[in-house]
């Protein structure tokens, strides 16, 4: 079973306009999320002996739509502050070995399937 399609992508909130959401951008979303949760995780599925959970499916498609939205929206991703002629913002940054997105429901997830190295007692 595979991480994610297109068309289950596509099917999200949001991202219903293929004007604003060409194929090849949910391609390159999908690609990015593998690598993402691939990487932290520091394991891979998607074979016959280890497939794709469920969980790891859903965390792959909402980083994928997280990566898309960013592409259109005003505010970074990380951003600490926002200002404008109303003021300033602050805002709440993802980041350290504990949280790999800026998404609290999808980190807490991503960390039940992280391979951990053994601890050492001395």
């Amino acid at each position: 079973m595979t991480y994610a399609t297109i068309d289950e992508v596509r099917k999200l909130d949001g991202l219903e306009d293929s004007g604003l959401f060409p194929d090849d951008m949910l391609s390159e979303a999908i690609d990015f999320s593998i690598e993402t949760v691939e990487t932290y995780c520091g394991q891979k599925w998607d074979t016959a002996d280890n497939p794709t959970p469920e969980t790891i499916r859903w965390c792959v498609r909402t980083l994928s739509r997280q990566y898309l939205l960013d592409h259109v929206s005003r505010i970074p991703d990380r951003a600490l502050q926002l200002q404008s002629e109303y003021g300033s913002i602050q805002l709440a940054q993802a980041g350290g070995n504990w949280r790999p997105t800026s998404l609290p429901e999808v980190n807490s997830k991503l960390n039940l399937y992280r391979a951990r190295l053994p601890f050492i007692f001395m």
